[in-house]
């Protein structure tokens, strides 16, 4: 276990075998990439599915379509053939020879679940006919129970009695109107109306002519426990897992109580897979955020636990809960790292975790005797963990030159492979110069060491000053990693001419609990720092970079920070604030999650103490100082900042006469991601790129000394 990690060079030699000739990257590129899912595994260990979808920019449609891996001998087969307006998604094996997924068709409402035989003796054929949606599919093979999430009433718990009170309520409701008693009304990008995700059990059987068939109707293991699973806005199968005997399921829920709005109270629930009794909370006497149940072969379970009430960014602790007697315990409960992914080794012995840690998102092993940490990936971004009953583990990895390739590892020998990697991804890939990341560190705020990373243009030349693209990350405990991403991808504006700098300031994640916590009270002053002395490192020892060309780009947190920056800073030449925050008092009163607000002001913004902290970090009390030319983007159906922050910032910026322009999308939430969408974000018309080119593209301007306009706001001395 402590042989040195080597990387197989299968995945360097199709991405570094690039020659000079090649183009650069153009968003339509990262945009109509195939984007291949994370692989699930056979039984035996032989075999990998996974889907990969695709976007054709002419026809503006997606089509996907199912991969095979044979993981012995890295051969790769097409299960499926895409076909534009199809799809087939969440494959998972039922036995070593069938794999039962999603196809969407045209003539069904529902997208149903369907059976491919591996070795083409029989035509896919449908499992299941279903009334309503349902999704998140997980299965036991030893006990051949499905466990799946669908949307039901409180009072028509069944997918057959929901479909019956929806048709009922089409028919005689005349009028739109919905009234609340409590919060939330609306989360992320949806309303919160009367139907609650619920987890659903049924069985299988295999007929006669040896076909796969439900055995009986599902179960819906939650109806009655006003408990909802997964979570409406960000849930998925990783809220829930199957014991391995295949009679109990592990889940998380948030309470469902007035204060849901502004608490974070996630626990883990055990419910038998027979639903003849009511859900048991495992850990409700802590009042904040449970994830991520994984049980381990032996029985055990395992579950990440928060420990702030309010905190969403707080340190994920890691927790085996013993079955037989119900204790509860904490593993390397002082390791300063925040987990997100839980697996275990076919003997229990070792829990394999995914964290991340200084701009990686790496996998860890940690054997649950002696609790020592091994970390076995030390580059690029892995997901997906699946453990092989050899022992080897398969997981997806992705960086900012690729995106998920399925990787094999070996923990005794070290050993990782990528293997089956998509021959159309990487032809793509091939005929474009992708840059090499680089990393740098100076000393930011506190005199803490700060990290980041920086991408140079294709064909770089160190004699030529080049303009900055800067970008800023939201969250504000997130971090710019070595990963791929179609909406913020670095790789695009180092394509278009420019040196691209990610700096990970006070707040982000991976570099220790203190760092991240760091932001609360702080959110103008410490990351804001970090930002402006990151910079002056840079032109202090990059002499390629342009100093009179430095265009700012942030969404989120990192919008926030682009209005912040245009009432404290003059030394930017161009903005993009993208679903940035305008006032922070008004979006307390209309953001939907206020356990946020809350925890990173201290309080509520109508307490006169905590409104010091509120009026103290608002963008909007220094609009009279804005100067900048800003690309302002919002969409409508952003409930975490709602278009009026958009809106007031392009109307401070317009009514001051400050070159402004504002893309508003009427049909997307937080994130753009619709791919005509995305296009049009990036570049089309007078997009992202043509901003900043339009105000970076110009003759140098003198640059006051220091490049910072100071300002003061009252401070009172527990908030310094």
């Amino acid at each position: 276990m402590g042989r040195r990690i080597s990387w197989v060079l299968i995945l360097g030699a199709l991405l570094f075998n690039m020659t000079t000739n090649a183009r650069t990257l153009e968003p339509i590129d990262v945009i109509s990439l195939p984007r291949p899912g994370h692989a699930a595994v056979s039984p035996n260990g032989n075999l990998a599915v996974y889907a990969q979808s695709s976007y054709h920019v002419e026809e503006d449609q997606s089509a996907s379509n199912l991969e095979l891996i044979e993981l012995n001998s890295n051969g790769k087969s097409r299960l499926t053939t895409p076909k534009l307006g199809a799809s087939q998604s969440e494959p998972f094996f039922l036995d070593d020879h069938h794999i039962a997924y999603f196809e969407h068709r045209e003539s069904e409402v529902v997208n149903q679940l369907y059976v491919l035989d591996i070795e083409g003796k029989k035509d896919p054929y449908q499992l299941t006919n279903f009334s309503i949606d349902f999704s998140n599919v997980k299965y036991n093979v030893k006990n051949k129970v499905l466990v799946f999430s669908a949307q039901v009433y409180p009072d028509a718990p069944t997918l057959d009695g929901t479909k019956a009170k929806d048709e009922e309520v089409k028919k005689t409701k005349k009028d739109s109107g919905v009234a609340y008693d409590q919060l939330m009304v609306r989360h992320w990008d949806e309303f919160v109306l009367q139907k609650k995700y619920n987890l659903f059990s049924v069985h299988l059987d295999i007929s006669e002519d040896g076909r796969y068939k439900l055995s009986d109707e599902p179960n819906n293991m939650l109806a009655g426990s006003g408990l909802e699973s997964p979570d409406n806005a960000f849930g998925s199968s990783a809220d829930f897992d199957i014991s391995p005997d295949g009679e109990e399921v592990a889940f998380v829920s948030k309470i469902q109580t007035p204060d849901n709005a502004w608490q974070t109270s996630k626990h883990v629930y055990v419910v038998p897979v027979a639903g003849h009794s009511r859900p048991f909370a495992l850990n409700g006497d802590i009042p904040a955020a449970s994830s991520s149940p994984k049980y381990a072969p032996s029985g055990t379970l395992a579950y990440l636990q928060m420990l702030t009430p309010q905190y969403e960014a707080d340190r994920n602790r890691i927790v085996i809960y013993d079955r037989t007697n119900g204790h509860r315990g904490y593993l390397v409960e002082n390791w300063d790292r925040s987990p997100s992914e839980l697996a275990f080794s076919p003997d229990s012995s070792i829990l394999y975790v995914v964290a991340q840690e200084y701009g990686r998102e790496k996998i860890f092993s940690i054997d649950l005797k002696s609790e020592q940490i091994q970390t076995l990936t030390k580059e690029h971004s892995a997901a997906g963990i699946t453990v092989l009953p050899s022992g080897s583990l398969v997981f997806s990895v992705n960086s900012m030159r690729f995106p998920n390739v399925v990787h094999t590892l070996d923990p005794s020998t070290g050993k990782i492979k990528a293997t089956g990697a998509p021959s159309e991804l990487f032809d793509i890939l091939d005929e474009v110069d992708l840059q090499q990341p680089e990393e740098f560190e100076f000393t930011g705020a506190l005199g803490d060491p700060v990290h980041g990373w920086l991408i140079k243009p294709p064909n770089f030349d160190s004699d030529t000053k080049y303009p900055v693209a800067f970008l800023i990350h939201g969250g504000p405990q997130s971090a710019w990693t070595d990963s791929w991403s179609t909406r913020w991808n670095p790789q695009v504006f180092a394509a278009a001419g420019y040196v691209t700098i990610a700096i990970n300031p006070h707040g982000s994640t991976g570099y220790g609990q203190k760092f991240c916590d760091s932001i609360q009270y702080h959110w103008g002053s410490h990351p804001y720092h970090d930002l402006e002395k990151g910079l002056d490192f840079l032109f202090q020892n990059y002499a390629f970079l342009d100093e009179s060309r430095v265009a700012g780009l942030g969404a989120s947190y990192g919008g926030y920070m682009i209005n912040w920056i245009n009432g404290h800073s003059n030394r930017f030449r161009a903005l993009v604030n993208h679903d940035g925050m305008f006032s922070t008092v008004n979006t307390f009163y209309t953001t939907e999650e206020l356990y946020f607000p809350e925890r990173e002001f201290g309080g509520v913004p109508y307490s006169p103490l905590h409104r010091i902290v509120y009026e103290r970090w608002s963008p909007s009390n220094f609009v009279q100082n804005w100067k900048t030319p800003t690309l302002v983007i919002h969409s409508a159906r952003d409930y975490r900042l709602v278009d009026g922050e958009g809106l007031a910032t392009f109307t401070a910026l317009q009514r001051q006469g400050v070159p402004s322009r504002l893309l508003y999308f009427p049909d997307e939430n937080h994130w753009v991601l619709k791919p005509a969408n995305s296009l049009r974000w990036h570049k089309e018309g007078t997009c992202l790129l043509n901003w900043i080119n339009r105000w970076t593209n110009v003759e140098k301007e003198k640059v006051e000394e220091g490049g910072q306009i100071q300002f003061s706001y009252q401070q009172t001395g527990i908030y310094q």
